[in-house]
């Protein structure tokens, strides 16, 4: 059995275990991230050179697909998510498929239980927009090694111009038009007195981005457009999940940075 079918058949397995506690909208999610296997996630590592460490932090690692690369190849991750299900979907899944360097627990990105200084690297991807992202920086500075390296990416103006005009992947329980607009009302409240509504998205510019950075003593900060980094020459180039641009304006992008 290939590599590919053996996780789609565990990650069935799990999500059947669990099933009553999934919204239909982390169904569709769930299936939508394991439906072509790990080895795009584990390219796209290879292509910022997230391999060969340590220890690594998979900072909101949702339902894990992005934990379960890292494992292969790193030699430990500690994976963190403010949902108990899918922090318990990652510790069932990895159990499953015998994966023995991978850990998981609950936790905020803003507020974690790590020791200071504690990671070789931090990947977070697709989540400091949903969280107050200064102070969650911060703390992820706090955590990471000086020497270290963190990848995060977010969401510029444009990608919420294409969720109110698209309705991308739109379910019962998911309304992309209304994440949108939240997504303005929210960003203005915490730009002018930094208040976070807790569940909604906010629109992070990337100059805004380096500029927190800079602030939090990172150096050699590299921004492209989502999957478009392409930081070891060893590895094929990278594929994007998204474009880097809608509506004229920046869609998703990433960043790679070091800590002094």
């Amino acid at each position: 059995m290939s590599s590919k079918k053996i996780i789609i058949n565990a990650v069935n397995h799990i999500e059947s275990l669990i099933e009553e506690r999934l919204s239909d909208n982390d169904r569709m999610f769930l299936q939508r991230v394991y439906a072509d296997g790990l080895q795009k996630y584990s390219d796209r590592l290879r292509a910022i050179d997230f391999v060969g460490m340590h220890r690594v932090l998979d900072a909101g690692c949702g339902f894990g697909q992005w934990s379960l690369a890292l494992a292969g190849l790193n030699q430990f991750v500690e994976s963190c998510d403010i949902s108990q299900t899918r922090a318990n979907f990652l510790k069932a899944l990895s159990g499953q498929l015998s994966i023995a360097n991978l850990n998981s627990q609950v936790s905020q990105i803003y507020e974690m239980p790590y020791e200071d200084n504690y990671f070789d690297a931090i990947f977070c991807y697709g989540v400091i927009f949903l969280t107050p992202w200064k102070e969650s920086l911060a703390e992820l500075k706090r955590v990471l090694k000086p020497g270290g390296r963190i990848y995060v990416n977010a969401n510029g103006l444009g990608w919420y111009i294409f969720l109110w005009n698209d309705e991308h992947n739109k379910s019962v329980d998911y309304d992309p038009k209304a994440l949108a607009a939240n997504a303005l009302s929210s960003s203005l409240n915490y730009d002018r007195s930094g208040f976070y509504v807790q569940g909604t998205s906010l629109i992070i510019e990337p100059q805004a981005l380096k500029n927190e950075l800079e602030a939090n003593d990172f150096y050699e900060i590299k921004i492209a457009a989502e999957g478009c980094l392409h930081l070891n020459n060893k590895a094929p180039c990278p594929i994007p999940f998204f474009k880097g641009e809608y509506g004229g304006q920046v869609g998703i992008y990433e960043v790679v940075a070091t800590k002094y």
